[in-house]
């Protein structure tokens, strides 16, 4: 959970539309894995700040650390892609714009992907250790099982980290791993690594738990056998389980309120 309501995922970014002059979108904008329901924004030149992608009226926004890769997560459709560039706090003007058209892409795909929030790859600690615990696991479900069991055995809830979150934080998986420590954010980002790595389609989602008053990440993971995506806490019962009270790894989805999804 966030101590503080501060994330910068919930950003509301301050458009400049003042007279700039834009270059190509192109020049930004890497569309090579749009088929997976993914784009890369190439910040090479280390003029962009942010990016805000667009759907109907829905907006997500994005603080940019590098070339980082952003989903398309709002089904198929038209999409608005502005590249800003930062002019001083969370005040930015367009440098670029391009409309991308997302055709036939499998919604369960895009939640495999590498993205910013949920950056993974083979060399990875974290993903290594996916794939040691899942090499027995005959599902989806055992793999889910045996990796959620292993988050909430080994990581701790950091108060401290929760009370002194930047405002651009984003999480490290293999951090997590190593300092065994996290808040909700890291602990979200952690399981949608290693799952997304091992082939089970694995959201990281953020809003509301109906006992929790801090802003909450948590996970909804998709079971093939049972066609449905599932609510995971791998932070609430982290918790449950130092205090030696019982969990249950599927949520009530009565419990939970989703205001974004990555």
């Amino acid at each position: 959970m966030f101590k503080k309501h501060r994330i910068i995922l919930l950003l509301v970014i301050t458009l400049l539309l003042f007279s700039a002059v834009a270059q190509a979108a192109d020049d930004y904008i890497d569309k090579s894995q749009i088929n997976s329901g993914v784009i890369k924004i190439n910040n090479n030149n280390g003029k962009v700040g942010a990016v805000r992608v667009s759907k109907g009226s829905t907006s997500y926004d994005y603080i940019l650390k590098g070339n980082d890769t952003i989903p398309l997560q709002l089904g198929n459709g038209e999409y608005t892609i502005l590249v800003l560039e930062s002019v001083g706090g969370n005040k930015f003007k367009q440098i670029a714009k391009e409309t991308i058209a997302l055709k036939s892409v499998d919604s369960n795909e895009i939640y495999l992907q590498s993205i910013q929030m949920i950056n993974w790859n083979n060399d990875m600690d974290a993903i290594k250790k996916a794939k040691e615990l899942t090499k027995n696991a005959k599902n989806d479900k055992e793999k889910v099982e045996v990796i959620y069991n292993y988050i909430i055995t080994n990581i701790s809830y950091d108060n401290d980290k929760a009370s002194n979150l930047s405002s651009n934080y984003i999480p490290k998986i293999d951090e997590t791993l190593k300092s065994q420590t996290g808040i909700c954010y890291d602990y979200a980002s952690l399981l949608a690594g290693m799952l997304r790595s091992v082939g089970v389609p694995t959201k990281l989602v953020m809003g509301r738990k109906n006992d929790i008053k801090e802003y909450h990440a948590w996970n909804q993971v998709y079971l093939a056998d049972n066609n449905e995506w599932v609510n995971i806490d791998t932070t609430y019962d982290a918790g449950l389980k130092k205090g030696n009270a019982a969990t249950t790894m599927i949520k009530d989805e009565k419990d939970y309120k989703i205001e974004k999804e990555y």
